[in-house]
Parts: structure tokens; C-alpha cells; sequence
């Protein structure tokens, strides 16, 4: 574990430092044309680096030196924030979608334009919309500009063109992943099943395409692909049934999010479909009877939370979050050439810590 804590503590320099340096670039650049740009683009940096775990980065970087230990490029981490600004990109358009006024203990970005707005004497009606608009400005900036540093890594162009197909991949997966879980609210013939393919697509797909192309960089071998990919599908669907998990049963403290939120809004989580298959009719009646119902008490969301225990969904989420999640670890073992083993140990203790967390 003190290995693991001591690589994740210099990946995590190394990759804001890069990430701020990218960043400031933009900023200068930005400065040319007018301060308003200049402020616009402060303005993201400061979304972006006010917090985050820069796990995604973290696994381009950790997936380069499992193939090659001693980086020979020179712009690696450059590359590998490219991955961290698309994530951020589709963070910042999920807070306009969902209404959020607050990320990482800060303003969201729509709220922020909003506020400025706002404060000019515009109306609500004007102050909203604004905000809204640039909310969509600035995911869209986010994700070019993830694009953009990958070009700007200097990468061979055979690498260079391959990182962009992984990263084109990313995107259009986390867009037709959101689409399936905006269908699946009203979908009535939605299963487990069709929610493990949405978080493959949403989330998954940034674990293992993150790993990817890092080992591209270091030019791995398809069987050295294959098993990245592999470790990334299931550890990102484990990671994302145990966020279904704290959704409901964590810390409001630790989360820093609401643990009545899904209960109230209805979403369709691994313990929702756990419940369906397991439950019995009058648990399954009077699951259908509270699961989102309008203005919902404390004790509803809380019978709900034993309906969840006493049907066996919230152990059947467990089972099946270690499962994927040894069916992943085991993956990296069939990698060839072998994975090194001091970056293949870091990548099996972030996974147990992913997957085991409480926030």
C-alpha cells in the first residue's frame, strides 16, 4: 500500500502541474483577443482545478509504464490530461442537465455566467438563459480542448492518430450512454442487463480507453491492449454500482452528495434492478408504490433503503460488484509481454480502493 500511495502521490503532482501549465497556455492565448475570453477561460481552469481525484490521467500515465517504465516522450502528461478535460467537459454539461448549483465546493458553470448576468441588471428570464448558453460553450470548449491535447503532445503521428480514435471513441460513448440512461427512466422493458452496457458507455469507457492510450504511447501489443480493456470495462462498471451503493447507504459527509436523492428522483441503479428480480410481490408493491413518488418523507426513503436490504438487492450489488471486479484484476494476467509488476499492483490496489470506497 505505501508504494501505491507513494506512485498515486507523484502521478497526481505531475499531472496538475501539466494540467495547469495546458491551462495557462490557453489563458495567455485567450488574453489576444479580449479580456472577456481571458475571464472565460480563467474561468474554466477554475472548474477544473479546484478539485478531483485525476484518476482518469492517472491511468493513461500508469498504463504507459506498465509497457515501459522509463518514459521516452516527451510530453506524456501532457497527453494524458487530455482525458481529464473530457471528463470535466461532461461534468460541467451533467450539472447543466441536472440543474446542479454547486461542483467540487464551488459554483457550477451555468451558475456562474448566470450570477454574472445577474449582477449586469439583467432579468431572471435573461440571467438563466445566458447561463445556460454558456454552460454549453464551455462543455464544448472543454472537449476540444481535451482533443487538442493530445495534438499538442507531439505524439509520432501513427500514436498521435490512434490516442485520437480512443478519445473520439470516449466521447461518443459517454453521449450515447447518457441518451440510453435518458431512455431507461421511462423504459418499463429496461433490465440489468441494458444498465451494465449504459455504464460501459458512460463511465467505463474513460477507465479503459484512459489505459489504452497510455499503452499505445508505449507502443503495447494487442494482447497488452486487450487486457486494459478488459480491466477497465469491469472495474468501471464495479466503480459506478458501488456509487449506486453510496447513492443510497453512504455518508452525506464523506459523499458530499445526498443519500435520498435517487430514492426521490426514481433512478433506475443496480439496487432498483437487483430489487425487481429479487424481491417479493407485496416488496415489489410497495417498491413500485414509493420508488420516486412525489414529495416523499424520511421514513418513505428509509423503508425503501430496507426494502432494498431485506429483498437481497443491496447483497446481490456487492456479489456482483466483486465479481467484476476479480474478473478484471484477473485480466491484466493475460497480458503478453507480462505487465510490470510494480505499475500491474498499482493498477489491482486502485481498483480494490475504487471499489471499495465510502466516498
Amino acid at each position: 500500500m505505501s508504494e501505491y500511495l507513494d506512485i498515486l502521490k507523484e502521478e497526481v503532482k505531475s499531472v496538475e502541474t501539466a494540467l495547469r501549465e495546458f491551462l495557462d497556455s490557453k489563458i495567455e492565448n485567450a488574453a489576444r483577443l479580449s479580456s472577456w475570453h481571458k475571464q472565460y477561460y480563467e474561468n474554466i481552469k477554475e472548474y477544473m482545478t479546484r478539485g478531483g481525484k485525476r484518476l482518469r490521467p492517472i491511468l493513461v500515465v500508469v498504463g504507459f509504464k506498465a509497457i515501459k517504465e522509463k518514459v521516452d516522450i516527451d510530453h506524456l502528461y501532457r497527453a494524458a490530461c487530455s482525458v481529464e478535460i473530457l471528463h470535466n467537459g461532461s461534468l460541467l454539461h451533467d450539472d447543466l442537465i441536472d440543474h446542479d448549483e454547486t461542483r467540487r465546493g464551488g459554483k457550477t458553470f451555468h451558475a456562474t455566467y448566470r450570477d454574472i448576468s445577474s449582477e449586469r441588471g439583467d432579468g431572471k428570464e435573461i440571467a438563466f438563459d445566458y447561463g445556460m448558453t454558456m454552460a454549453i460553450l464551455g462543455g464544448d470548449s472543454l472537449i476540444n480542448l481535451g482533443a487538442e491535447a493530445i495534438t499538442a503532445a507531439k505524439l509520432d503521428a501513427d500514436v498521435g492518430v490512434l490516442c485520437q480514435h480512443y478519445y473520439q471513441f470516449a466521447y461518443s460513448n459517454l453521449v450515447d450512454g447518457v441518451l440510453l440512461e435518458m431512455n431507461m427512466i421511462t423504459d418499463e422493458d429496461s433490465t440489468s442487463e441494458m444498465y451494465l452496457q449504459m455504464v460501459r458507455m458512460k463511465t467505463a469507457v474513460l477507465f479503459d480507453r484512459s489505459l489504452m492510450m497510455g499503452a499505445a504511447m508505449a507502443r503495447a501489443s494487442e494482447s497488452q491492449l486487450h487486457a486494459f480493456m478488459e480491466f477497465g470495462i469491469k472495474v468501471g462498471q464495479a466503480f459506478q454500482i458501488q456509487d449506486d451503493v453510496l447513492g443510497s447507504f453512504g455518508d452525506e459527509e464523506k459523499t458530499g452528495k445526498s443519500t435520498s436523492g435517487d430514492i426521490r428522483e426514481g433512478k433506475k441503479t443496480m439496487l432498483v434492478f437487483e430489487t425487481y428480480d429479487k424481491a417479493t410481490p407485496a416488496q415489489r408493491k410497495e417498491f413500485d408504490e414509493l420508488l420516486g413518488k412525489n414529495g416523499m418523507s424520511d421514513d418513505e426513503v428509509d423503508r425503501v433503503r430496507a426494502i432494498f436490504r431485506e429483498s437481497g438487492a443491496l447483497k446481490a450489488c456487492q456479489e456482483q460488484m466483486n465479481h467484476l471486479l476479480s474478473t478484471g484484476q484477473v485480466a491484466l494476467d493475460n497480458a503478453e509481454p507480462s505487465l510490470n509488476p510494480k505499475y500491474k499492483n498499482f493498477l489491482i490496489e486502485m481498483s480494490n480502493f475504487l471499489v471499495q470506497r465510502d466516498y
